[in-house]
Parts: structure tokens; sequence; C-alpha cells
């Protein structure tokens, strides 16, 4: 079992004063910064609520109060404490100052800030928010070396967020406040991010990364067995947690307070006698008895037959298996549990592709469950990913009625030539770039699994935040970004747009209405008739009955004539 993950302490070293004397404070830049703050607060309310922040303002006036650090211009805004809206609720009221101060300064303070509020064991961090355009005296008082020791010394890591990008600036146009900041992030292997870059970074919530637990077993090949580990390949999505019911109380000796409201079962008999939950016993009625069934039965009446396996019972052309028989909600990819069989797996993968098969698997999961069938597709020599068998679950025959779909083969034997070629143009239009160059690196890892965020739970926690934070306001609208998830890639449109166009020239579409819509029309244009010819009504009932004749006559002979004239081939159509 893989050593349980520590938590984080987050200092954030905020500017809101000014680093060279008669220049005025950026209100531009704190507001990026608060904007920051907040997402990365909130990230960590939804996500990590066990994780400390604390927030250091650089170049504001503590004359009026003590401060742990005891520096001039640098104050700590709160104690160290997990996130909470009140904490997102004093950054946004925060203000540009004209007070000077500098991050050298402020990193100094932050250590012996974390030293003095941060007492149980974490991972702890800094992330520095300035625009880094101290004057070269100033920076000069300061050395790397000192720095970067104290903050290694003290299993410190270092984030640092600036205006400009410093990589891709040489070092002569960098200030002497960039050039001491790259060095000391150089030194002890730190990050440095535009505040752009940042806030793009944050406005998702993605799902904190954790180490894989992987799925032990021996898997059998007739008289071998290799030892196995299964790792799930695509992470289950972070769940929101449920609605909790509050209601407001208040007693004599203590004021309105809302607490939650518990559902309590209960149940009623005959006499409408209420009776709690220790005194049922369930069971099933069968003839008019009632059957209980206790714990106890229940466990004597589970069989206890299977055991934990992991078995190939043969392997079969990859052709046989199309993708509408894959069924399970996840994939789990396949490795030798240790190197001293990874000869013997290896093998098997390499024969698995050389013959062009794949190997048919009954898997339980765990002793007394019922038993899966799952199929293991060979994967070799893609980039950044190992050998291995990719896992897929296969339905029994009994539950493959549910997912069938009908074949469409008599409506493609009816497609020209150039409406088939559009369809596949289509289909190749639609598919991502080779990774030939770096942009095509960074548009393919997009769509890994695990990479975008679910834009559904995304908004819900923009929404959960803005009711937090301002409970009387009407909700916003859905965001920008989460609407950009949702949109097909530029790329991709400008590859689609000429298939498109030949679609529509070759495929024409006319609006029909149904066979029902046309008998309610028909039968209010008769009943207004009769309506209007009241009187005469009962003169004409032979008439009618003879015209209705007719008129059925004629739909009969109509309906012959669509038939005639459809293109589709029923006869085809009733043999698959």
């Amino acid at each position: 079992m893989p050593p349980k993950k520590l938590k984080e302490s987050i200092i954030f070293l905020v500017k809101i004063g000014i680093v060279r004397h008669g220049t005025q404070s950026n209100s531009m830049l704190l507001d990026k910064a608060k904007f920051i703050l907040k997402h990365i607060i909130q990230r960590k309310i939804f996500l990590c609520p066990k994780d400390e922040i604390g927030v250091i303002l650089m170049g504001c006036d503590n004359s009026k109060s003590n401060s742990i650090t005891e520096l001039e211009n640098i104050q700590e805004l709160c104690r160290v404490q997990v996130g909470n809206w009140n904490l997102i609720e004093s950054i946004e009221k925060l203000q540009t100052t004209n007070q000077n101060y500098s991050w050298m300064e402020a990193i100094y303070a932050a250590i012996e800030y974390i030293n003095h509020e941060c007492v149980d064991k974490s991972e702890r961090k800094i992330i520095l928010l300035s625009d880094f355009n101290e004057e070269e005296d100033v920076v000069s008082q300061f050395q790397m070396d000192d720095i970067a020791k104290t903050l290694s010394s003290e299993e410190i890591s270092l984030i640092a967020i600036g205006e400009r990008d410093l990589d891709n600036i040489d070092k002569d146009s960098q200030t002497a406040s960039e050039g001491l900041l790259m060095s000391v992030l150089r030194e002890i292997g730190g990050q440095y991010l535009t505040f752009e870059r940042a806030m793009s970074d944050v406005c998702f919530y993605k799902r904190p990364s954790t180490k894989p637990m992987p799925w032990y077993c021996q898997m059998e090949l007739g008289n071998f067995h290799i030892p196995i580990a299964a790792i799930s390949k695509i992470p289950t999505e972070v769940k929101l947690p449920k609605m909790i019911l509050m209601g407001k109380t208040s007693t004599p000796d203590m004021p309105e307070q809302e607490v939650p409201i518990k559902n309590i079962a209960q149940w009623t008999d005959n006499n409408r006698t209420i009776h709690t939950e220790e005194d049922i016993i369930r069971g099933y009625v069968y003839g008019g008895k009632s059957i209980p069934v206790s714990d106890e039965t229940e466990k004597t009446m589970t069989p206890k037959t299977n055991e934990k396996c992991y078995k190939i019972h043969g392997f079969t052309a990859k052709e046989n298996i199309p993708m509408e028989y894959w069924l399970s909600d996840g994939t789990y990819v396949i490795v030798p549990a240790n190197e001293s069989v990874s000869a013997p797996f290896y093998s098997l993968v390499q024969a698995m592709v050389d013959k062009n098969v794949i190997a048919i698997v009954e898997k339980v999961y765990r002793a007394n469950t019922e038993a899966n069938m799952v199929a293991l597709f060979p994967s070799i020599d893609v980039p950044n990913e190992p050998w291995c068998l990719i896992e897929i679950g296969l339905p029994f025959e009994r539950d493959y009625g549910a997912i069938a779909q009908r074949p469409l083969k008599f409506v493609m034997k009816q497609l020209s030539k150039e409406q088939n070629d559009a369809i596949d143009d289509l289909l190749t239009s639609l598919e991502l770039p080779e990774a030939v160059d770096d942009d095509a690196i960074d548009i393919n890892e997009k769509y890994l699994p695990g990479y975008m965020p679910d834009p559904g739970t995304q908004h819900m926690w923009d929404m959960l935040a803005a009711r937090a934070l301002k409970p009387d306001k009407p909700l916003p609208p859905i965001a920008d970004d989460v609407k950009n998830l949702l949109e097909q890639p530029e790329f991709m449109k400008e590859k689609c747009k000429p298939v498109t166009e030949r679609i529509k020239n070759l495929f024409s579409l006319e609006k029909k209405q149904s066979p029902n819509t046309r008998k309610r029309r028909k039968s209010k244009e008769k009943d207004n008739e009769q309506s209007d010819n009241g009187d005469v009504f009962m003169q004409s009932v032979k008439t009618d009955e003879r015209d209705i004749t007719k008129d059925n006559n004629d739909k009969s002979d109509n309906t012959i004539s669509i038939l005639n004239a459809c293109n589709v081939d029923f006869d085809e159509i009733g043999d698959i």
C-alpha cells in the first residue's frame, strides 16, 4: 500500500505595495493575484479540505498591529488555516498601498511564518506573486546562495508568478530582481509562471494527483501462471457531496441557528404502530406467507464458490470483438507484477501482436463475487507508455440485446459512390493530427484521459462558490471557459468545413408529416364541414359513406404508388 499523501501548507506572498520609490502601485496586478488566490482556495475547499493556507502581504502598513515576523511593511493577513469562504472575502477586500518592500525580505518572513504556524508535518510551499522590479542596490544586499540554502534546509518549495515570461527572455534583458529570482529557482528546482498562465491553470478544479492502487492477481494460461498488476487507466471523477437539508431552530437559552435535518427511517404496520430499524427483520412474501431472512441466514444463502482469478480461456481475431461489444465503464492497464516475470509477460504481448489476436479472460475481482468476461488488447510502441495489455469488459449473451444496435447495411448499400466517399472524408477530417510538431503534441495531450475537466462539475462548483460568497445576488451565467470546453477546436472546424459542404450538396433532407398528423388534419376538416352543414347532414349520409369508401380506395392507390417510388429495398430490410 503506498504511503499516505501529506497535506499541503501553502503560504502566499502577495504584492500590494510598490517596489521602487516614486512609482505607483499596480491595481491590475493585484486583481490578477486576487483571482489566482480565490480559485486556488476554492479548489482546496472543494477537493482538498485538509490543506492549510496562509497569506502574507508585501507592502502593507503594520504599524497598528503586531506581526509574527516583526518586519516593516510585511504582515500576515491571517493565521494558517484550512480553506474557507471568510478567507476569500478578506482577500477580495485587499487594496493597494504606496508602502515599499522587497520580495527577498518577504521570503525570510515567510520561512519564519511557516516555522511558527505549520506545526504538523506537511508539504510546504511558498507562492510568490510580484512584478520583480526592485532597484539594483536593494537586490545587491541579498545573496542567491543564502536564499536557496535557507529554502532547501527547511524543505520548502518555491513557485514564483510574475508579469513577464522570463524563460524566453535573455539574461541581459532581465532586471536584477528577475535575474536573482531565476537563479534561486534553478538552484532549488522551483517553478516560474506568468500571471496569464497561472490564471488559465487555476480556472478549472482538477482532481489532485494520487498514486494508483494496483490490483494484483495470477494470470492463468493453461499451466502457466504470470503475476500481474492491473491499474485503472481512467481515474474516477470526483463526485459532488450530497445535499444536506438545513433547518432553523432556537431555544430560550440559545439564539436561532441552522442545524442539519436528519432523516430517521420508521415503519408502520396495519395498526399504525411505529417500529424502528432495530425491530425490523427483512424477508420475502410468497404465497401469502412472510418468509423472514436474518443477516445470518442471508450469509448462508450466499454461495461461496468463486475464488479470485484471472484466467485466459482462449484467443480470437481482433475483428471478432467490434467496438459495440466494449461494455465496461473503465479501462485497466495490465502490466507484470515485478521484473522477474517481465520476460514471459512481454513474450505473450509480442505473440498477440504478431498473430493479431486478443485474449478472452474470466475475471473474478474478489472471492465470492460474480465472474466477468473481459478482453485483453495488446498495446506496444505507444509514445510515453509501456508495453501492456488493455483490459475492456465484454457483455454476456443475455445482456447484449440491451446494447445491440440496428445494422445500417441496407442504408449503406443505397448510397452512391460520391456519398460514401464524402462520409469517409468526414470521418478522416475528425481525426486528431499526428504528433509531428510541438503544436500537434499539445493538441493530442488535451484529449488524453483525465486531462480535460468535467464541464458539468466545474459549472456546479462555480455556482456553489458564487452562492457562498454572494448569497443575496442572482447566480452568474455559465463561464466562457466552461463553454469553450464543449466547442470544437478551430483547426478541426477548418478541416471539416469543405467536407460538410459536400455532404450538404449530396444529401437532401425533406420535412414530411407523419401519417397520424395527416389523419388528424383530415378528421378536423371533416368535423368543420359537418358543423357548417348540420342542417343537411341526415340527407347526405349515404353520399358521404360512398365518398369515404372512394377516399379509402384512393389512399390505398396512393400508398402503392409511394412504395413503388421509394428507393429503400424493404425485402433486404426484412432479411437482416
